[in-house]
């Protein structure tokens, strides 16, 4: 027998991966991450939930998916005129405008377990930046990883307590940050 085209299974989009990972966000935007479950988004699907297993091994493997696509553009790409202080200030704040953009976004990037090649590329410019401007590579690494778990950690409060964001309290410890790699880097060129 036919099927009908106006059933849900007919009007439904081939499954794959970006598809899941779509759904999964929206559906993180409506129900948060603790009540995020694979039964959930199969039926936000129109799918069974095992049908999601033949993309994702697990749901801690789909999360982590989540988060690389939340976190996608949040460093800026690396433009030959920019200082070392502007791009990281403008990585941080991407982070925390990345995190903040979905219902526990924060929380989600913060417990993302991202692979060596994703970490590198999302890495290596930043290095590059610190690097360039005289800071030895493991300081240079200590310095992009406080600016990042400080926008993380920040977006993480903002999300927790339901405060309001505040741009100026953040700009302000960013400053802070950018002003002690500074001065580490004048301490190691004297």
């Amino acid at each position: 027998m036919p099927q009908d085209p106006s059933s849900p299974a007919a009007s439904r989009q081939p499954l794959d991966r970006d598809a899941i990972v779509r759904a999964a966000l929206d559906l993180l935007d409506r129900v948060g991450l603790d009540a995020l479950s694979t039964r959930r988004l199969a039926e936000a699907l129109g799918v069974s939930g095992p049908s999601l297993y033949w993309h994702f091994g697990s749901m801690g493997e789909l999360r982590d998916q989540m988060a690389e696509v939340l976190i996608a553009g949040a460093l800026p790409e690396p433009d030959a005129g920019d200082d070392w202080r502007g791009w990281l200030a403008d990585g941080a704040r991407g982070i925390r405008r990345a995190a903040l953009s979905r219902r526990d976004g924060a929380r989600l990037l913060a417990g993302a377990r991202p692979t060596e090649a994703r970490r590198a590329l999302r890495l290596g410019p930043s290095l590059a930046r610190l690097l360039a401007a005289g800071l030895p590579a493991e300081r240079a690494r200590y310095a992009f990883l406080a600016l990042a778990r400080y926008a993380l950690g920040v977006a993480l409060s903002e999300q927790a307590s339901g405060a309001a964001r505040s741009d100026a309290a953040f700009e302000y410890g960013l400053r802070a940050l950018l002003a002690g790699i500074e001065f580490d880097l004048a301490e190691g060129s004297s």
